[in-house]
């Protein structure tokens, strides 16, 4: 690709570059404002004002106030016999007054028409055409000035319309519409002064000029004049070697220009050119989702497909942030998309489609897993529900099973009955040791009586607080996202709500997260094959809010 690249560069180059260096600064007024037959226009006396600005800058000037359509053709000719005697530097071509165009075409009129149309025209006006091929000729260093007129104030012919019509800068030539006025200032403050670029000309146009094609910011009509107007342009080789790139208009074009000429005149428009096509497909995308008009809650159902598809947003709020970038991202190229972080109308459908699909896949898992605990949990129910050491191996497998209740109801009853067995002592350290509720208290129980009616209970007890112990980190880690996640009250309503539809029996909904809330969310942890904490996590509230 580089390759062909650079060798269409080449040959563009070696036909830009063909010819002598230049040599003379030229410039074709023709200003038009008294007509004999039509509306006179803003211009009387403008021609000589062009004129002194342009000489005083070194340009040799062809200038021709209120010429007739004769007139305007000899006065153009001249100006053209000049570049052709001499390889000029700079090209300077102001027209003003009345114009008129065909469907190809456009002319400044003379003086002297009289309501022209297409097959007359030619006799009573200039054709812009072959000026705008003349100022072609010095790209980069060419500025064609076109002073509007009001089209209405003209009458026309068959196929011919008043006004100047589409007039298109060629390749490395400035293109300056306004008034004939401002047009001077522009010329005067923008164009001539020795240390302007095209650029700075633009910032420096009075109110109603409008510049267009060639608009360099490091390049100005009179960039290398000394005071004399004269002066050394910027090496040939690298303008025509960077027409050949802008004609090309590629990243390997740019880049084959800065590698040649890192240093050259147009590096900063370079540079900027490829910044821009390699900017352009992120624009295009970023364009592209913003025409989505996504609201906050939209969005937020985004962040919870990415999640449920396995691409984690790391939140649900709304908010498109590094994150949930990277989840789009992995997203779009694990589904053939261009992975850029943005999403359009095409995607957005996708991603809906597919997380609509998958949230029912997991639904039906957790359906299916949420049965066959459920089996699992009677058949050892079945099993262990005769004495003490039964119930409390059901409730260390099932902690909150269906059974738990009734098993902890029981035990308390065995409870109650062995401590009237127990003696006085066993009794009142017991007392003490489910005060304390602590690893080490029950420990000391057991110390003291181990064979006592209460050291099932404390051994089962004990186990289930160092078990607690060493998930603790997990446990605050989980409750700290649950703050939040399901922070505020109405959240832990939706919360309680959704619990209480699935079946999980969270108990009053009331936005107040008890003992029976948080079995109610292990439950339905456990049936989603989500980590089990009792707490509303991440993973939690996705899985609740996808059904």
């Amino acid at each position: 690709m580089f390759t062909k690249t650079y060798g269409a560069i080449c040959a563009a180059f070696l036909a830009l570059s063909a010819g002598p260096l230049a040599a003379a600064d030229l410039a074709l007024v023709l200003i038009n404002s008294d007509y004999q037959r039509a509306g006179d226009l803003r211009g009387d006396g403008y021609a000589a004002r062009y004129e002194r600005e342009l000489e005083a800058a070194g340009f040799t000037v062809f200038a021709l106030q209120d010429g007739t359509g004769e007139a305007l053709q000899d006065m153009a000719r001249d100006f053209a016999a000049a570049t052709g005697a001499e390889e000029q530097n700079r090209v300077v071509i102001v027209l003003a007054g009345h114009m008129a165009h065909t469907g190809t075409e456009t002319y400044l009129l003379g003086t002297d028409s009289d309501k022209p149309d297409a097959f007359s025209v030619n006799r009573v006006g200039q054709s812009v055409a072959p000026l705008v091929g003349l100022a072609a000729e010095t790209q980069g260093q060419a500025v064609l000035m076109i002073a509007d007129a009001d089209g209405n104030m003209i009458e026309t012919g068959t196929a011919l319309s008043a006004g100047p019509g589409e007039i298109t800068a060629p390749q490395g030539v400035t293109l300056v519409r306004g008034d004939v006025q401002p047009l001077l200032f522009s010329l005067r403050d923008g164009l001539l002064p020795t240390d302007s670029t095209y650029a700075l000309a633009v910032e420096r146009a009075p109110r109603g000029v409008e510049f267009s094609g060639f608009l360099s910011p490091a390049l100005g009509l009179m960039t290398g004049a000394g005071e004399d107007g004269d002066g050394v342009r910027p090496e040939l080789g690298d303008f025509a070697y960077w027409n050949a790139v802008r004609d090309i208009d590629t990243e390997e074009a740019y880049e084959a220009y800065l590698e040649r000429y890192p240093n050259g005149t147009f590096a900063a428009d370079a540079a900027a050119q490829l910044e821009g096509l390699k900017n352009a497909p992120l624009r295009e995308a970023q364009e592209g989702e913003a025409d989505l008009a996504l609201t906050r809650e939209a969005r937020r159902e985004v962040q919870r497909y990415l999640s449920i598809l396995g691409h984690d947003p790391r939140g649900i709020d709304g908010i498109f942030g590094p994150a949930t970038r990277a989840a789009l991202t992995d997203w779009q190229g694990a589904n053939g998309f261009d992975p850029d972080g943005y999403l359009d109308q095409q995607q957005y459908l996708a991603l809906q489609l597919k997380g609509e699909r998958r949230a029912l896949e997991l639904e039906r898992e957790a359906e299916e897993r949420r049965a066959r605990q459920e089996q699992e949990d009677r058949d050892y129910w079945a099993r262990n529900n005769g004495g003490e050491a039964g119930l409390r191996a059901y409730l260390e497998q099932y902690p909150d099973g269906l059974f738990a209740d009734t098993a902890r109801a029981r035990l308390r009853r065995i409870e109650r009955e062995e401590r009237q067995q127990a003696n006085e002592g066993a009794r009142a350290m017991w007392d003490q040791a489910r005060d304390a509720d602590t690893p080490e208290a029950y420990a000391s129980f057991l110390r003291e009586y181990p064979d006592s009616p209460f050291s099932d209970a404390a051994r089962a007890r004990r186990a289930e607080l160092i078990a607690q112990d060493q998930d603790r980190s997990n446990q605050i880690a989980a409750q700290q996202e649950e703050a939040g996640v399901a922070g505020n009250p109405v959240t832990r309503l939706l919360v309680e709500r959704r619990l209480q539809q699935l079946g999980m029996q969270p108990g009053a909904v009331d936005g107040n997260f008890d003992g029976q809330t948080r079995r109610a969310i292990r439950r339905f942890q456990r049936s989603r094959g989500i980590a089990v904490s009792g707490y509303v996590t991440q993973a939690t509230m996705v899985r609740l809010l996808a059904g």
